[in-house]
């Protein structure tokens, strides 16, 4: 008679590694799977209707969102690919592409603002909802371009300097001095200043904190002020340039100490996230153990969104860490239930965050954008279907002559 034998810790070990991420070739689809989860939480913030899709991704497993993941893994991208290219090329090459890179997306930013003012003028398109900024609280709106006539000078001007346009694609105009200013990272990681580096750029962090100023007159300083968010992406570009580095330490006892304590961290502030006193989430799902007193004094003093608030960063890179090492261990059935969706739109970030504006816009003509009506499965199909272009576009390449990535 046939006997059953208990699965032994060789077996589970076994079935673990075959969870493991054990993928060929250079490229880390972990990566492209978190840009693509960033991605997807900025198009879900960005078409403001409420769907089950913001119940996980309003800041529901921390104080973050989806602008900073886009910053923080494009500084770490372009850390670790220059890092190889550097023993290659010489820094004035790299510097020289990434200056073209910069006027590339900067001629890209152009084109969008300009084309929702020609836009504007077809009678039957409405651009109102990337023509305005409207807080959906008080049901307030912002022009984002001029309302009133403007002689030739003012709108060469307000164009050039990126004064105007869709607020669904200010971060492009940060993108942009960010990769001007990419040269100077890398010239100093290069040299192994890493601690200068990060020192400097968390100074100007903390001045900015102390004396918030805008250095630029682009419309981008107020979402996305520089001076702040160049310090995510500086961390992001140092983790990227020692990548393998960080990977080795953190097999060792004391790496292994402060990634355990990185999820700790993570865990805990996303406890504090259930919390949020988001007014637009239904109350049942939110739990209600801090006081929307003592939530709201601890959000807006040291997690600010706007103004990356020191543990909005401390969360970003606890929480992304947390990812990484999740998407490590389970990464067979994390892939076969949302990586083949995640990985194209993380692998064309670029050219679907570009996309996603006009996708906004088509959007925006069949449904009236309003977070307080909560029609989930209504709300929920449109999500579904915006994103659902955005990935056959990126998919199948769908103008990518012409767009960026």
């Amino acid at each position: 008679m046939s006997q059953v034998l208990p699965a032994t810790s060789h077996d589970n070990d076994k079935k673990s590694m075959t969870w493991r991420y054990a993928v060929a070739g250079s490229r880390d689809l972990r990566i492209d799977l978190m840009r693509g989860i960033a991605l997807v939480m900025m198009v879900v913030a960005h078409t403001e209707v409420m769907s089950i899709f913001n119940i996980f991704t309003w800041e529901r497993f921390g104080l973050t969102t989806g602008a900073e993941g886009f910053v923080i893994l494009s500084g770490f991208m372009l850390g670790m690919l220059n890092r190889a290219r550097l023993n290659k090329v010489v820094l004035l090459t790299v510097s020289w592409g990434l200056y073209l890179r910069a006027w590339k997306i900067y001629r890209v930013n152009i084109i969008i603002i300009l084309s929702f003012l020609g836009l504007a003028y077809i009678p039957f398109i409405n651009v109102f909802e990337v023509t305005h900024f409207t807080d959906r609280f008080s049901g307030t709106s912002w022009s984002l371009y001029p309302v009133t006539p403007q002689i030739k000078e003012t709108w060469f001007n307000i164009v050039l300097y990126l004064q105007i346009g869709p607020h669904q694609t200010q971060i492009l105009g940060l993108y942009i001095f960010l990769l001007l200013l990419s040269p100077l990272f890398l010239a100093m990681l290069q040299k192994g200043k890493v601690l200068w580096l990060l020192s400097l750029s968390l100074l100007v962090y903390g001045c900015w904190q102390r004396w918030p100023v805008r250095v630029t007159a682009a419309e981008f300083e107020f979402a996305f002020p520089l001076l702040a968010w160049q310090f995510i992406f500086v961390l992001g570009m140092s983790c990227g340039w020692y990548k393998e580095e960080l990977i080795s330490f953190a097999r060792t006892p004391p790496g292994k100490v402060a990634v355990t304590a990185m999820v700790l961290v993570a865990l805990m502030l996303g406890f504090v996230a259930q919390n949020h006193t988001n007014p637009f989430m239904p109350p049942a799902l939110l739990m209600h153990t801090i006081s929307p007193a003592d939530f709201n004094a601890f959000y807006h003093t040291w997690a600010a969104k706007n103004g990356l608030g020191p543990i909005r960063v401390l969360n970003d890179i606890c929480l992304m860490v947390t990812v990484y090492l999740l998407l490590t261990w389970g990464w067979q059935p994390i892939y076969r239930l949302a990586g083949w969706f995640l990985i194209p739109l993380g692998q064309r970030s670029l050219y679907t965050f570009i996309l996603h504006v006009y996708v906004v816009l088509v959007v925006s003509q069949f449904v009236t954008f309003d977070l307080w009506r909560q029609d989930w499965i209504m709300n929920t199909f449109v999500h579904a279907a915006a994103l659902g272009a955005l990935w056959l576009m990126a998919k199948y390449n769908v103008g990518a002559r012409w767009i960026p990535n």
